[in-house]
């Protein structure tokens, strides 16, 4: 199951990204970073040094055999409101 990170998107709405799929990532105008993956450019709410940190997180991912309530198995999520 894939690890997603919620983040709002800069032109409105959410985004759900797997970090483990990120190829890069850049600063952009005002308060927005640009998340590149697999051929996709998302422009999202945060400076470049909040949405690294968010998505390079090593506390929300989830260890290998650890125990989680049914319905979150396999799943990690990262919530960045403004």
């Amino acid at each position: 199951m894939a690890k997603l990170v919620v983040m709002k998107k800069g032109g409105g709405g959410r985004v759900a990204i797997n970090p483990e799929q990120v190829t890069h990532v850049r600063s952009a105008t005002g308060a927005f970073t640009d998340v590149f993956f697999d051929g996709h450019q998302v422009a999202v709410e945060g400076t470049f040094e909040e949405v690294v940190a968010l998505l390079s997180d090593m506390n929300r991912r989830t260890p290998q055999g650890s125990e989680q309530p049914e319905g979150q198995r396999g799943l990690a999520f990262g919530r960045f409101d403004r």
